[in-house]
């Protein structure tokens, strides 16, 4: 985490010199399996290790003046590309809440100002709509979670919500 710590106070810096006061970082998903979509942009370590370098990562773009997004709420897990197709994510919620959701709940309480909510289709939170529509994920992250920061969505104009709707007039 100290590495985190050095590289974050870096980046913080090199972002505001250029004007630039809000990162869409840090990915929070979990994936450990290298053939998944999502593993490239995670950091390939287990719940535990993810939620440290989160909570180190939120502190450390906080303390610099750095507005942080934790994504890709709930967890992104070994789904499909959603850029390109939908997503469905048959995972138990006690699987999320022993491993998925722990970086979130640490980036939560480190601080983090902004949740960005993907477009899977979580059976156990809600089984017909994409979560980053979903008043229940929604619920989850206010209620349960206790998150009270900004939500966002990953772009609406991605194949998941595309698909979805039918058509492109979801981003407007």
């Amino acid at each position: 985490t100290e590495l985190l710590e050095i590289d974050g106070e870096e980046k913080a810096h090199l972002l505001l010199s250029l004007g630039i006061n809000f990162n869409l970082a840090p990915v929070a998903d979990i994936s450990t399996n290298e053939e998944s979509y999502i593993y490239p942009r995670t950091m390939g370590q287990n719940a535990e290790d993810t939620a440290a370098a989160i909570s180190a990562m939120v502190k450390t773009a906080n303390e610099n003046n750095l507005a942080s997004c934790l994504k890709h709420f709930p967890g992104y897990g070994d789904n499909v590309d959603t850029h390109t197709s939908i997503a469905h994510d048959d995972r138990t919620m006690e699987q999320f809440m022993t491993c998925d959701l722990k970086p979130f709940m640490a980036g939560i309480k480190a601080g983090a100002p902004i949740v960005m909510i993907a477009h899977n289709m979580v059976s156990c939170m809600d089984p017909d709509i994409p979560a980053s529509l979903s008043p229940a994920v929604h619920k989850l992250l206010r209620e349960d979670l206790g998150f009270d920061g900004v939500i966002m969505t990953d772009s609406l104009d991605m194949n998941a919500i595309t698909l979805y709707t039918g058509d492109r007039a979801s981003a407007v």
